[in-house]
């Protein structure tokens, strides 16, 4: 089956070492696909995009690493960052090689291939655009904040956000990775400044709905500060399919597990809350022609709140499978329950279930 994640940040590569990790084990056989933005401008990646007027890599490289061969050597030192009055200070490794990369090949897609090889990557990492583009957000109160580093500091909700210069070209092999996938999943990652440039990039929201792919989007545990402050799931679906084609979204990917008490106070005192889902989001999920796919997600035992990444993985592939030869869930939402238990062998509360 042939899988293509779209996103970037630290949320992307959660899947991706999910779906890699199924491949290691032998209990899938996938063909793993990321397509990465290149929108970030901030620290090393910042500083490296002006020197170098290129693309941002810092994203590609979290996606190259999670899905770099155990055997490979460079892997153990690739995010390694320097610390210290050195003159290198802030800066990884891998965002340097890339820097070198793409100076020797004068080609940002070459570079990342390269990368790729040197990694011994088990797929394909493929950035949206190669052109070195730079994020902006209009907000509700009429303000402009310029550069993706920039956005989440505003106190304005986002109304609406694009790419300059606008409407860049996609890269070499974007286009053709999401018209050939079985299934193309949209994060998880922030909504504004990680999942949606992906789609301003030129051709690539249309090819999305134009694949015969399940198009699933993995809905965020938390809300974040500057980006979806008091979000629902059901906001985030709609702010999603508003960058889209009408009807693309097939699934919405939601998490039914809450966190302990000590932990949702420390996130809400940094302006984060855990993301909405009740039968009244649930309702509005399916009010806006998506459908629900609820399980226990969380990662257990962790100081942050994150998605399992094998548990996410094995929901993701079920639910392609399950899609595969038909695309009757795009066509007349007909729907027949499939609790995640006996889809997935995972333990989940009675209630999660994953609707097709």
């Amino acid at each position: 089956m042939k899988v293509v994640g779209v996103g970037g940040g630290t949320g992307l590569p959660i899947l991706l070492r999910g779906l890699k990790e199924l491949n290691d084990c032998g209990e899938e056989t996938l063909d793993i696909t990321a397509v990465v933005g290149v929108s970030d401008n901030g620290g090393s990646t910042g500083i490296l995009r002006d020197a170098f007027n290129m693309p941002a890599m810092g994203d590609l490289r979290n996606s190259i690493i999670s899905l770099a061969s155990c055997k490979s050597v460079l892997a153990s030192v690739y995010q390694h960052r320097f610390h210290g009055a050195n003159g290198l200070s802030g800066h990884s490794v891998g965002n340097l090689m890339f820097a070198a990369l793409y100076e020797m090949h004068g080609s940002f897609s070459a570079a990342v291939q390269h990368a790729c090889e040197l990694m011994e990557v088990d797929g394909v990492v493929l950035p949206a655009t190669e052109a070195p583009v730079q994020l902006w957000a209009l907000h509700e109160d009429g303000t402009i904040t310029e550069g993706e580093s920039n956005i989440p500091k505003s106190a304005s909700r986002i109304d609406r956000i694009g790419l300059t210069p606008a409407d860049p070209q996609p890269a070499p092999g974007v286009l053709k990775s999401l018209l050939d996938a079985d299934a193309i999943v949209l994060g998880p990652g922030s909504l504004y400044t990680s999942v949606v440039p992906n789609l301003l990039v030129d051709g690539i929201a249309d090819a999305i709905a134009a694949s015969r792919a399940l198009k699933i989007y993995i809905c965020n545990l938390m809300t974040q500060p500057g980006e979806t402050m008091g979000y629902s799931a059901a906001d985030h679906v709609r702010a999603l399919q508003s960058y889209l084609p009408a009807g693309t979204l097939d699934v919405c990917v939601l998490n039914t597990e809450t966190i302990g008490n000590g932990l949702a106070e420390r996130y809400s005192s940094s302006g984060s809350n855990f993301v909405l889902f009740d039968s009244e989001t649930e309702s509005e999920i399916r009010r806006s022609g998506v459908v629900p796919a609820a399980a226990s997600l969380l990662k257990g035992d962790e100081v942050k709140v994150r998605h399992d990444s094998l548990t996410l993985a094995r929901l993701v592939v079920s639910l392609g499978r399950g899609a595969v030869g038909s695309h009757d869930i795009a066509v007349g939402r007909t729907e027949r329950e499939v609790t995640c238990a006996e889809s997935l062998d995972i333990s989940v509360p009675e209630r999660s279930q994953a609707y097709l």
